[in-house]
């Protein structure tokens, strides 16, 4: 079997909102020299050259940024798809519910939305925020699931939009079905490959969730391994050192 990784970025190869750390930088990137990886993140390829540096992010066997639909082959030049748009109603709906949101830092509107081509980034903390000012908004929201309840609103509301909870501060607005779960359509060959994911946010609403619950089904069982990240790089980092690979 051909062992293939996807990783997750954000939360999973450096802690959320941060830089890749510097010495499991230079383990991974000796780590991957010779297997196959692939990145599978919200954040577009832009901010993910930022976090973990160029090498780790143009050298992967592909890198499929805003849950996929920003597709970069090895060497490659962007291929876009599933582009959503924001009707009118769509709109208003994002309008109110920040406006009635009860955190306090909060930017202009145009500043809420940062619209990726195939998805559609919002946060209801102020973009460029402080770590102490992040710090705040992720306290507010453990209190006041307040991502949580957008995703739920807007899922109810809109049969053409889906929303998942990605970092720490946002959320990810695509069109339904156009999730991180069409990555394993793209890469996987039957009964050649074990698929290897390293993932963090696989609650309910979670961003990962889609890919997690496809890998999960039983025709996949023994071929897929899921490792479910909540204690930063440090526990991916232990994981690598220890994994063995057929």
């Amino acid at each position: 079997m051909n062992a293939k990784f996807i990783f997750d970025v954000d939360g999973v190869l450096c802690d959320r909102g941060q830089l890749i750390d510097e010495k499991f930088k230079w383990f991974l990137e000796d780590w991957v020299e010779d297997k196959q990886y692939y990145l599978a993140t919200g954040s577009p390829r832009d901010k993910t050259i930022s976090q973990i540096g160029m090498q780790l992010a143009t050298n992967s066997n592909g890198g499929y940024h805003c849950l996929g639909n920003s597709i970069w082959p090895p060497h490659g030049e962007e291929i876009a798809t599933n582009y959503v748009h924001l009707n009118e109603e769509e709109l208003d709906h994002l309008k109110n519910f920040y406006f009635n949101s009860t955190f306090v830092y909060k930017e202009d509107w145009e500043k809420v939305i940062d619209h990726r081509g195939g998805s559609i980034n919002y946060s209801l903390c102020k973009r460029g925020a402080s770590v102490e000012e992040r710090q705040d908004y992720i306290s507010f929201d453990k209190q006041y699931n307040e991502r949580e309840n957008f995703v739920y609103q807007l899922k109810k509301a809109s049969t053409r939009l889906d929303c998942y909870i990605g970092g720490a501060c946002s959320v990810d607005i695509v069109l339904r079905g156009a999730n991180k779960k069409q990555i394993l359509d793209l890469i996987y060959e039957q009964n050649e490959d074990k698929i290897y994911f390293f993932c963090d946010s696989f609650d309910e609403y979670g961003i990962d969730t889609p890919l997690v619950d496809a890998l999960e089904k039983p025709q996949f069982e023994g071929i897929t391994e899921v490792f479910k990240i909540t204690g930063g790089f440090k526990e991916t980092w232990e994981i690598l050192k220890s994994l063995k690979t057929e």
